[in-house]
């Protein structure tokens, strides 16, 4: 005799957890995918912009802290904070997603980046940007 059908109520106690498991992958696929999708708009759309955007030759890296995305501007010390979540807004792409695609803790994007502000520029402050586009992309393994 089968195990499940001695114990009928262990067997609805599983069928339930696996209803729950299977709701729960689902409601995570539709919220990420809601998340960035091909209709959202870009980067020089986004309303919370504070000028014109501009291009940076770089290298993008992930850092510990936040804005956990950073540009190094290549000859400079200056760094820009790349925010995913600060400017947040529903329906816009601060990052595009072959960014996206490629990036990690283990490499680094170096190339031409066209980039928004979102907050002015000052001295001994990270300036936070999004980003239009890249071009130039090569990507290093650290």
């Amino acid at each position: 005799m089968d195990p499940f059908l001695r114990r009928p109520e262990q067997a609805l106690m599983l069928m339930r957890l696996l209803l729950l498991s299977l709701f729960f992958v689902c409601a995570v696929v539709m919220t990420s995918s809601s998340l960035a999708t091909a209709d959202d708009k870009s980067c020089s759309k986004h309303p919370h912009l504070v000028g014109s955007c501009f291009s940076v030759r770089g290298r993008l890296s992930v850092y510990n802290g936040a804005p956990a995305l950073r540009i190094w501007r290549i000859g400079t010390k200056r760094i820009l904070g790349v925010s995913q979540e600060r400017f947040a807004v529903t329906g816009y792409r601060n990052v595009p997603e072959n960014i996206l695609a490629e990036i990690d803790q283990d490499k680094a994007l170096f190339g031409d980046y066209l980039v928004c502000p979102f907050t002015k520029p000052k001295e001994n402050e990270m300036q936070m940007v999004c980003i239009e586009k890249v071009t130039n992309l090569v990507v290093k393994k650290r």
